[in-house]
């Protein structure tokens, strides 16, 4: 299973330049994954090795997993210092929002776009999104979605700014068994939330079945 893991930064809503990645023109997929503002700092001690699972799931990645996820008190007070208002969690509402926003502008691809969403778990704080073969901007797309879904969250909630954090992981997928596994790891998501292992029709599983 050949990988390559990631972390963007920015620009938070895909606005600016991005340069564009050639990795991208020889994955079968792409694998990505954000989180609700606020709910997944860094070295939290409530949550040792929060990341592991993620990162050992792709193998080889089990000391960067223990690198990045060792809980420290300092840091994660820091991060705590730096949260401008309150965490934010997504109710079963707006998690269907998310998912409705998606399917009506995004899914179907904007115009030009070249990508298809293969899976998809939307969880109360976190988002898993599967790509397959894309020749756009991986940034760029994640930029639509995130601003496109906090643009209609944010008018049912005025207390707040922010839904997103302003980064995403990226895992870069180049052959079919990373493609399947990373499939099965969401749909996984889905059921042990009691949904279906397809819970959209947004979703197009059927792009992997080319992948062999």
């Amino acid at each position: 299973m050949r990988v390559r893991l990631e972390y963007s930064n920015g620009p938070p809503l895909g606005v600016g330049r991005l340069k564009y990645d050639p990795a991208v023109r020889t994955t079968r997929g792409i694998h990505v994954i954000w989180t609700t503002y606020g709910t997944w700092l860094p070295s939290d001690p409530r949550k040792p090795g929060h990341w592991s699972p993620l990162f050992d799931f792709y193998g080889r990645m089990k000391q960067a997993s223990r690198r990045l996820n060792m809980p420290d008190a300092a840091t994660y007070r820091h991060a705590r210092m730096l949260i401008k208002e309150s965490p934010k969690v997504l109710t079963d509402g707006e998690i269907e929002t998310v998912a409705e926003v998606i399917g009506a502008h995004l899914a179907p691809g904007m115009p030009g776009a070249m990508w298809t969403i293969c899976g998809a778990v939307i969880e109360p704080t976190h988002v898993h999104l599967l790509f397959g073969r894309m020749r756009d901007e991986i940034g760029q797309v994640v930029g639509r979605i995130k601003s496109r879904t906090s643009s209609v969250l944010l008018k049912g909630d005025r207390s707040r700014s922010r839904i997103w954090t302003a980064g995403y992981w990226k895992v870069f997928l180049f052959d079919g068994d990373a493609l399947h596994a990373a499939n099965q790891y969401i749909e996984v998501h889905n059921t042990r939330r009691g949904l279906p292992p397809v819970p959209f029709d947004w979703i197009k599983p059927d792009a992997l079945r080319t992948a062999p």
